[in-house]
């Protein structure tokens, strides 16, 4: 009789064995959210850099229009309809490049902003030379005439892509 009252009856030895299957259930399902969590967490951190990176890329595209402008004003053929749809072009790269400073010093760390900010700086100090010699020159009359091989040199905007682009990849990790 003394053995009979310690132990537990038998339903409540069923009901502890389905507290533990149920407490394995539920430990199995707040592991597979947590994993879903995760998951989705990282996913969308790769997404943003994702986009930043494209973002960049394209501000970094923007620079590089500019600075090729010079070739489009040199090999003008002299027309009103080239010079038109030449500063009409190069109306349209300024305006990016604005957008891009103003994007980035919102949404970019300080020291990518700045050193985007930078190189734009030395850009149209560069390019910008380079375009009022080009217009000062005389229109193409022929083809043949078209400069091929002439590098225009950017020293400043060189050394400033490379400050750049190592601030980008700083903030990408």
């Amino acid at each position: 009789m003394i053995l009979a009252q310690c132990l537990p009856p038998a339903e409540e030895a069923i009901s502890v064995d389905a507290w533990v299957g149920a407490g394995a259930t539920v430990l199995a399902a707040i592991i597979a959210a947590v994993v879903v969590v995760v998951g989705y967490v990282v996913q969308q951190g790769k997404a943003r850099s994702d986009r930043r990176a494209r973002t960049y890329a394209e501000a970094i595209r923007a620079v590089h229009d500019y600075l090729e402008a010079p070739y489009l004003v040199v090999r003008r053929d002299g027309s009103a309809a080239a010079r038109i749809a030449i500063s009409s072009s190069i109306s349209d790269i300024q305006s990016r490049l604005r957008f891009y400073e103003s994007l980035l010093s919102i949404q970019a760390p300080q020291h990518v902003a700045d050193a985007f900010s930078d190189l734009v700086k030395c850009a149209r100090t560069e390019a910008g030379g380079h375009m009022t010699e080009a217009w000062q020159r005389r229109p193409l009359r022929r083809d043949r005439h078209a400069p091929r091989g002439q590098r225009l040199e950017h020293p400043l905007s060189d050394a400033a892509m490379t400050n750049v682009l190592a601030s980008m990849r700083t903030d990408l990790g």
